[in-house]
């Protein structure tokens, strides 16, 4: 029944006298707000309990001020952060894990549709072991990243090489 009052929504239209413009005159001192939100969806067959998650990641996710959570459709989450600073440490600790299934976000761009963002690049990091001592230097982590993909940054522990 959900999915027959949902197709039927999708087919609604308004006539033009039903259609109303908004202009919203919020001068409110937060009109930057949306800048701290952040789109995330679950890689999964099977779609996780979302209560569950959302109480998990909010209990992972140690931020400054508190995280709304928003279900925008089937797929797509949206994270209210309650500042830049806790949204970009959540982002940079990407990837995020639920359920061994990849949890990717990216931040929200305002004006942007739902269904146009791409999920399916993710950053995650990746340490090799056993590289003989000869070959633990810059060329080689370059030879890794032309083989494997896109390099975003190299974590040199030493600044010379090691």
């Amino acid at each position: 029944m959900d999915k027959d009052i949902n197709a039927m929504l999708e087919r609604l239209k308004f006539s033009e006298e039903e259609s109303v413009t908004v202009i919203s005159n919020n001068t409110g001192n937060n009109l930057q707000v949306f800048e701290a939100w952040a789109v995330g969806k679950i890689m999964a067959v099977e779609k996780p309990n979302r209560e569950v998650m959302y109480k998990v990641l909010r209990s992972l996710w140690f931020t400054k001020e508190a995280v709304n959570v928003v279900a925008l459709n089937d797929e797509t989450i949206l994270f209210k952060f309650g500042c830049i600073e806790d949204r970009n440490i959540i982002l940079n600790l990407m990837p995020w894990l639920f359920g061994n299934c990849l949890f990717d976000m990216m931040p929200f761009i305002k004006g942007k549709e739902i269904d146009t963002y791409e999920f399916n690049l993710s950053p995650f990091s990746l340490r090799i072991y056993n590289i003989p001592l000869e070959y633990m230097d810059r060329q080689t982590a370059l030879d890794v990243d032309n083989a494997i993909g896109e390099l975003v940054v190299i974590d040199w522990k030493d600044r010379n090489g090691g």
